[in-house]
């Protein structure tokens, strides 16, 4: 007999789901802007121009901030700055090998700034962001397994880090 899939049980599971059905959440606005309104310089980027992702390694507290201003504004969630992190983009970077790592760390710079902001009243929310990649399958760039592995590395670095969801992005 296969087990009945109860809903209430995911409800305890994930709390963002509970909150869900009691009201809406507001979701942040976009991180790069804000990246790129901090006047950020090369040496921020540690020599990677564009790489918005080694930013939770160089400059978190710029991240965390740019987070904190969203909660601060009313924001019930807020999106890691990962858009990028899929092994296959950060290769552009030759920084493939540190996709999970900098997918986690994404997430606790965020997850840090949520729970500060969070009261029992009013819980704050993460949102793994996960972007579309600079590839595309329909034109050959990439084939169907190779992405499917890059999405997984992805979403397990931003679910250890502690998202409370994932928010796949266009």
């Amino acid at each position: 007999m296969t087990p009945r899939f109860d809903p209430r049980e995911r409800l305890e599971q994930f709390p963002i789901l509970r909150v869900l059905r009691e009201r809406v959440l507001v979701f942040d606005g976009a991180m790069g802007t804000q990246i790129q309104s901090a006047n950020l310089t090369l040496d921020d980027f540690a020599g990677q121009e564009g790489c918005n992702e080694i930013l939770v390694e160089t400059r978190p507290e710029v991240i965390a901030a740019i987070h904190e201003r969203y909660f601060a504004a009313g924001a019930d969630v807020v999106e890691t700055n990962s858009f990028g992190g899929q092994p296959y983009v950060l290769g552009e970077y030759d920084m493939a090998h540190r996709s999970f790592e900098l997918n986690s760390m994404a997430a606790q710079v965020a997850r840090k700034v949520a729970d500060r902001f969070s009261t029992p009243q009013r819980p704050r929310f993460v949102a793994g962001s996960m972007g579309p990649g600079t590839k595309l399958v329909t034109l050959g760039h990439i084939g169907t397994d190779e992405l499917f592995d890059a999405y997984k590395v992805y979403a397990k670095g931003l679910i250890a880090g502690g998202v409370d969801c994932l928010n796949i992005e266009t």
